[in-house]
């Protein structure tokens, strides 16, 4: 099941759910109960196997000058 991250918009409460993808619209917020949720854009962790990441001279992908 995946971890989702949540908003109450009654309240302002920021929770973090494990939930099914079909139950993410029967959450209702830990603190109020209020059912008025949206779910939070977040970022995910991606796990790369193999060569070192961001090492060696010009490793930020900015462009310098």
């Amino acid at each position: 099941m995946p971890i989702y991250d949540f908003q109450c918009n009654s309240c302002g409460h920021k929770f973090t759910l494990l939930v099914g993808i079909d139950e993410r619209d029967k959450v209702s917020c830990p603190q109020c109960q209020s059912r008025d949720v949206r779910q939070l854009i977040t970022g995910c962790a991606v796990r790369v196997k193999g060569g070192s990441c961001g090492s060696g001279q010009g490793s930020s992908g900015l462009a310098g000058g």
